[in-house]
Formats: structure tokens, C-alpha cells, sequence
């Protein structure tokens, strides 16, 4: 018997692929059900039948609240819970069935948590609280021709709007007060994955939102909340630029209580760090997370502009905000040091974090002016998952390392563990910080399975053994991160373990644990023949591919080649016979000049793709192998050192400072050397101590690109450690001179905010290692097995 408590309203077009989910989810409910079908071609209204929905057919008319208004008159529930097609159940539905007859009579509308994933991975998802629940014949309809909000007023029959309707933003006023204490939370959970990155690269639903909001802003020019949503619509979209206008626009305009303000705040900082303009993101937020001290997500974001700006102690305190704002958090886990271990910049940043002096008071707000809202209104915040726990402890890990406390940093990404078990980037900057600490490969994996297991909360009597049913991937994953290649793989053994791991994944692994004839045998007894020939593979498997033949002195088949694009098969063929050894390449007999000119270049181009390929595995005998090879056939190919310059760039990004200062030093004098190369270079020396010498190199930087702010950076902080010089010399002749001891006290801190910025080229585990490695000539390394 269908139940008269709760009925479900939909409006869908061309939803065949998600709507069979969602009423599978309700499919426990057995509810009425009213599905508006706004156009679909496909077999949505079949799908909608088939599970007894009743279909009502409408023309789209460019207008969310126009097709949501027309089922509300025909529900026969006391409730109404409106969906979208690409939502679903995951928690709470029979809670809902007996949470709805005890709610009080004076309580019309409800809200429910929607868990909107924006990404696959842990931690990308959204959760917001948006009122989707209500009582049915009560006066409500929806408003507004896109992001429809429901209202509270008159209506024609049929559902149809009055036209003297108030704007959408001045309803959300002229509730706010009644908001507060009639919108209870019912316990009902939903996941909506309409806004995937693969969905919002098709760029449908983005274009066609934007087409609606720009229609609405014409029709009421400068409404704030439709300004703030053609913000978010243009984020989607990638235009960066577009979307701080719209924000800034609608900031300006968006009233204190309105509710979507404090998302408007959150997601116009975020666009203003993405774009770097990291002073008005500070002064933006300085304010604002005095007026939502309780949002994460602000002091969050907050945290990671004053890193940008060198504020490191600050930075840290904003994320021990953020995971103050947890509910039910006591603080237990950061301030007992016993506990903890906890010390340095860790220990500083709590003891200040409860003072009363604000970073808004600080920054020359009146406290009058920080607190202009009443705390009047329990706030349900739209917030990313992990904000207020697992992503704020790794930041403060993250900066806890850069500072050198290294027992700390590893304290707290394993805290973040302890609140998210699956968090990549707490797995893998564990592993990072265990390999800075001098841990040997063994020692980070024993240490990560331990982890692993306390956090997992399962036992094994043998941590060294992986068992089919575990799932350790995050674990293989950091390891190989960290460059503890030949641990990873020990990991993995077993076949039913091994398909957990991407065939590509397993096999750059093996590269770059030297173990090449390990690869080979893998390709051939693991990649189907479609693989091992090169079709379907993406740009760097291919890459893989050929290396692992290259590697074993064997050659690529006529068929690889033939899987290639076009344009590459010629290069391709040239690379391959050029590391035959049994053959001679000629082109004298070759009487097309064109022809030889097209093939060289294409093999100068792949090779290129090649050597990054082969740096990042650490296979450089091979990549000089190659590098030989092709000047042998083209001299001309680094006349000038640009071949040279750019060799070196890959070799330093990859750890190999010293050989890739060595490269360019040797270029200098064939030409004129570019601003990266010059900052490179300059950093190199800086590494050094040689800080006068640092300061030439990025002056001449900044004259090459004076946009260049790594090299603005490091000139600023050469000058500042060369001050320091001069004044310690002059303090050893005048010690208890007080100017000199001020003087020295300002520029000391004026130094450690400088070295906070972000300018150098930050070296992870992988590259660490290359940088201890035998460094004498960069073609004379390759990495141990």
C-alpha cells in the first residue's frame, strides 16, 4: 500500500543513465511519485513508468521553477521531498519514515544533507544542507528561473507565479529570522554526482546555466545571488577572470544575513588565491572569519594565503582554527603534549590560538566593525568534506616540516589519518617526512602498515603480509611516492592483489627500481597482445612501453608504430633504429630534403618526451644514451644551448641540482640564458651560501622577466641575509650597540617571512634522493635497484 506521509517530485530530461538509480534508492519507500518530464528523447519516461511514477509532460521553457511548480498541486502526501535524477540515497530513509509524524505541526519545511561530489577522490565531495523537504498545500513554490528557491506566497492556479513577486534575495531577509528556528535537520542523506569533472567537461550544464543566469541578471540587473552563481558557473567553466568579477560584484551587494553569504565569501577567496592576488584574499578574509568563526573552510583557505605570504606561524594558527570548529572537539588530540609530542611551531600557534586579539582586530578593525552580525542563527555551513579534521591537520603537517619539526609534522599527518584513513596526501606526506627523518625503505614501511593498521582498526599477525581482501593501495602509493620503489613492489605480490594496481602504475615502478627485465617479463606476461603492441595506451604508457624494450635492448615492433599518431610514427622509427646497435643510420642517400627534415624533427621532438620520461625514472644512462644518439645525427640540434638549458631544467625539477648547474654553466657561453634558467641557476648557488653571487643571477632573472616573483623572492632574501652580515659584523665591534640590536631583531623577522614564501623549488622524497646522488656528471647516475 503506497504510503501517504512522504511523496517524491522530480523534473528530468533525458535521464535514462541516472534516474534508474535513484528510484532504486527510494524503491524501499514505496511512494507516490510525480516525475515532470521536460522534453526527454531518450527512455527516461518509460524508466519513470516502470516504477510507478506518474509522468507529466511539459515544454521546457528555460525555467527550473516553472517545471517544479507544476506537480506541487497534484501531491496528495503532507510531505513533498523534491530531487534531481542524478541523486540518491545513502543514509536515513527509514529514519525519515518515522522522524516525519513526530515533527511538530508549526514546522512546514525541512532540510536534508546532500553530499555533492565535485572529484573521485577522498575528500572531494561538498556537503550542504539546502531545504528540499516541505508540507505539501502549505503555500510554497518555487522562485527564480535557475537555482530555484523555494518561497512562501500567493500563486495563480496551475502554480503559476504572481508577477509582483518579491526578488529571491529579499525573501532570504525577510525569512532569516523564522529560518532559524523552523528549518530542522531531518535525517535523510543524498549524493549528487551531476557535477563531476567528467560531466562539467562536456560543458552542457555549465553553458546552459550561464545562458539562464545571464537572463535573469537582465531581467534584474545586479542581483546579488544570481551574480554569486554565475560565479560559480564560470569557475566551472574556467574562466577565472570572469568569476572574480561576478563575486566581487555580488559581495558588494549580497545583504550581511543573507544565507548563501558565507559561501559567497568562501568561494570568492578561493578564486582570488587561484589567481594569486593574495592581499586582497587576506583582507577579504580577515574580516570575515570573525563574522563565520565557526567555517572550517574559511580559516582553511585563510591558512593557505598567509602561506603565500610568508606567514607561517599564522598559517598554522588558521588551520588549528579550522579544526577547532569540529563539532564536539575538545582539542585533546593537539594540546596534550604527552600525548602528542607536540612542540615548535605546533605548541606556539595553540598557546595563541583562544587569545582575544583577532586577526581582524590586527589588521585595524574596530571590534564593533568584526562583529557586525548578532550571533542570533545556528549556521549550516556548505562546506568541502575534511575542512575541519584530516585536510587541516596535513596542512599544519606539511608547514610543521617545512619548519624542520619532523616528529611533529609525522604526528600529524597521522592524525589525519586517524580521521580519514584513505587521505592520500596524509599517506603520502607521512612517508615524505618518515624518508626527511633518515628512515631507511624498510623502516617507512614498516611504519606505514603500522599506521595503517592502528588507523584501520584490523590485525594481521605478519604485517609484511598483504592479503587478497586488504586494501593498501594508499600505502603501495605513498612508498612509491616517496621513491621507496623496491618496497612498493614487495608489497605487491600475488595476482589478486596486483589488480588493485594499475597495469601502467606497477610498471613505471619497476623502471624506476631499475629492475628492466623484471618489466619486460611483466609486460609480456601481464598486458594483453592489443597493449603490448601500443594500442589504446595513453602518451606516457606508450612512453613506458618503449622504454622497457629500449632498456632491454630490444627493439619496438613495426605495429607499435603503427599505433602511433601520424606525425610521430617517422620519429618513432628513426629513435628506434637509432638504438639498434647493429644498425648505421644514413641520410646522405635520401634525396628529399624535406622528408629527412620532417623525420629529424619529429625524433627531436619524441625524444624530448622521452628524456623527461627517462629523468623522472632515474634511467640517465639511457637518456645519454639517447642524447648521443641524436646529436650523433643532428649536430646542429643545440647550437645555441637551448637543447642544453632546457635538459637542465628537467634535471633540477628532478633533484639533480648540481649536474644541472653544471649543464648550464656550460651553456652560458653559447648564448643568452633565460629567466628560469638564471633563477635555476641562482637558487643552486644560493643552496650554497653564496648569497652574493644568488643575488646577480636573480637580478639578472628579473631583467630577463620581471614578472618573475621566485627570483624577485630570492633577490629579497639575499639582501636581507647580506644585511644581516654587515650587522653581525658590526655587532662583534660594537656588542652592546641597541640600534644594531633592534635593527638586527627587525630584519631577522623580516627574513624568516621572506624564506616563508613559497619561492624556492620544493625538493619531496623522490627528488631528495636524487639530490644525495652521485651528481659528478648527470649521464654518469642511475638509480640502484
Amino acid at each position: 500500500m503506497q504510503n501517504r506521509l512522504l511523496g517524491i517530485h522530480m523534473i528530468v530530461q533525458n535521464e535514462e543513465h541516472h534516474l534508474v538509480r535513484c528510484l532504486d534508492s527510494f524503491k524501499p519507500m514505496d511512494s507516490e511519485c510525480f516525475i515532470t518530464d521536460t522534453g526527454s528523447t531518450d527512455r527516461t519516461p518509460e524508466i519513470a513508468r516502470h516504477y510507478g511514477a506518474t509522468v507529466l509532460h511539459a515544454r521546457w521553457e528555460d525555467d527550473f521553477a516553472h517545471a517544479r511548480n507544476i506537480s506541487l498541486p497534484l501531491a496528495s502526501t503532507e510531505w513533498i521531498l523534491c530531487l534531481d535524477a542524478d541523486e540518491y540515497v545513502i543514509q536515513g530513509l527509514e529514519e525519515l519514515l518515522n522522524y516525519l509524524p513526530k515533527v511538530h505541526k508549526s514546522v512546514s519545511r525541512l532540510r536534508i544533507t546532500i553530499e555533492n561530489r565535485i572529484g573521485e577522490g577522498t575528500g572531494e565531495s561538498v556537503i550542504f544542507q539546502p531545504v528540499r523537504l516541505f508540507r505539501a498545500h502549505q503555500g510554497y513554490r518555487y522562485a527564480g528561473r535557475i537555482h530555484e528557491q523555494l518561497v512562501r506566497g500567493g500563486t495563480r492556479d496551475g502554480g503559476e507565479q504572481d508577477g509582483d513577486d518579491l526578488a529571491i534575495n529579499d525573501s532570504f531577509i525577510r525569512e532569516e529570522g523564522w529560518i532559524a528556528e523552523h528549518e530542522p535537520l531531518a535525517p535523510l542523506r543524498l549524493v549528487h554526482d551531476g557535477y563531476l569533472p567528467s560531466t562539467i567537461a562536456q560543458g552542457h550544464k555549465p553553458l546552459r546555466n550561464l545562458k539562464l543566469l545571464q537572463r535573469e541578471l537582465a531581467d534584474h540587473p545586479g542581483q546579488p545571488f544570481h551574480l554569486y552563481n554565475a560565479g560559480v558557473t564560470y569557475c566551472q567553466l574556467g574562466h577565472i577572470e570572469q568569476a572574480a568579477e561576478a563575486f566581487t560584484e555580488s559581495f558588494l551587494h549580497t545583504p550581511l544575513h543573507a544565507p548563501y553569504r558565507s559561501t559567497l565569501v568562501r568561494d570568492y577567496a578561493k578564486v582570488l588565491l587561484a589567481m594569486g592576488r593574495y592581499d586582497e584574499a587576506h583582507g577579504l578574509l580577515a574580516g570575515e572569519i570573525q563574522r563565520y568563526a565557526g567555517y572550517a573552510d574559511l580559516h582553511l583557505i585563510y591558512g593557505e594565503i598567509l602561506e603565500q605570504q610568508g606567514l607561517e606561524e599564522r598559517a598554522y594558527k588558521s588551520y588549528a582554527r579550522a579544526v577547532n570548529c569540529r563539532e564536539g572537539f575538545d582539542g585533546a588530540d593537539l594540546k596534550d603534549k604527552s600525548k602528542a609530542g607536540i612542540r615548535g611551531i605546533h605548541q606556539q600557534a595553540i598557546e595563541q590560538t583562544d587569545k582575544p586579539e583577532s586577526d581582524g582586530l590586527r589588521e585595524g578593525k574596530s571590534f564593533d566593525e568584526v562583529q557586525r552580525e548578532p550571533a542570533r542563527m545556528e549556521r549550516h555551513y556548505v562546506t568541502d568534506v575534511g575542512c575541519d579534521s584530516y585536510k587541516a591537520y596535513t596542512a599544519m603537517g606539511r608547514l610543521a616540516q617545512k619548519r624542520g619539526f619532523l616528529q611533529e609534522s609525522a604526528h600529524l599527518y597521522s592524525l589525519a589519518l586517524s580521521s580519514e584513513v584513505s587521505y592520500a596526501p596524509a599517506w603520502t606526506g607521512l612517508a615524505d617526512v618518515l624518508q626527511q627523518s633518515g628512515e631507511t625503505d624498510e623502516s617507512i614501511a614498516e611504519t606505514l602498515l603500522t599506521r595503517w593498521k592502528e588507523h584501520s582498526k584490523k590485525e594481521d599477525s605478519d604485517p609484511s603480509v598483504i592479503t587478497s581482501e586488504d586494501d593498501l593501495t594508499h600505502v603501495v602509493h605513498a612508498l612509491a611516492s616517496s621513491g621507496a620503489y623496491g618496497q612498493a613492489l614487495n608489497l605487491l605480490h600475488g595476482d589478486a592483489w596486483n589488480t588493485r594496481i594499475k597495469h601502467e602504475d606497477y610498471l613505471y615502478w619497476m623502471l624506476c627500481a631499475n629492475r628492466v627485465s623484471d618489466a619486460l617479463q611483466y609486460v609480456q606476461n601481464q598486458w594483453s597482445e592489443e597493449h603490448r603492441t601500443g594500442v589504446n595506451l595513453q602518451p606516457e604508457q606508450r612512453l613506458d612501453l618503449a622504454l622497457t624494450y629500449w632498456a632491454n635492448d630490444l627493439s619496438i615492433s613495426e605495429s607499435f608504430v603503427a599505433a602511433a599518431e601520424p606525425q610521430e610514427r617517422e620519429g618513432w622509427r628513426l629513435l628506434n633504429d637509432l638504438l639498434d646497435t647493429g644498425k648505421r643510420v644514413y641520410f646522405e642517400d635520401d634525396r628529399d630534403g624535406k622528408i629527412v627534415h620532417q623525420t629529424l624533427q619529429a625524433a627531436t621532438e619524441l625524444s624530448k618526451n622521452i628524456w623527461i620520461r627517462a629523468a623522472q625514472m632515474g634511467q640517465l644512462a639511457f637518456a645519454r644514451k639517447l642524447y648521443e644518439k641524436v646529436a650523433a645525427i643532428n649536430p646542429e640540434h643545440d647550437e645555441n644551448g637551448v637543447h642544453s638549458r632546457w635538459l637542465a631544467a628537467i634535471l633540477y625539477r628532478q633533484g639533480y641540482t648540481m649536474a644541472a648547474a653544471e649543464l648550464l654553466i656550460q651553456s652560458m657561453s653559447k648564448g643568452d640564458m633565460p629567466a628560469e634558467s638564471l633563477f635555476y641557476l641562482g637558487e643552486a648557488v644560493y643552496a650554497k651560501g653564496h648569497y652574493d653571487q644568488a643575488l646577480i643571477l636573480f637580478q639578472q632573472a628579473l631583467e630577463k622577466d620581471s614578472q618573475q616573483r621566485q627570483a624577485r623572492a630570492g633577490a629579497a632574501v639575499c639582501y636581507m641575509r647580506l644585511a644581516l652580515e654587515v650587522i653581525r659584523q658590526e655587532r662583534t665591534r660594537s656588542p652592546a650597540d641597541k640600534v644594531l640590536m633592534a635593527q638586527q631583531t627587525v630584519l631577522e623577522q623580516q627574513l624568516r617571512t621572506a624564506e616563508g614564501i613559497p619561492w624556492r623549488t620544493v625538493f619531496h622524497a623522490k627528488e631528495r634522493r636524487n639530490q644525495l646522488a652521485d651528481q659528478a656528471h648527470f649521464i654518469m647516475h642511475d638509480r640502484e635497484g
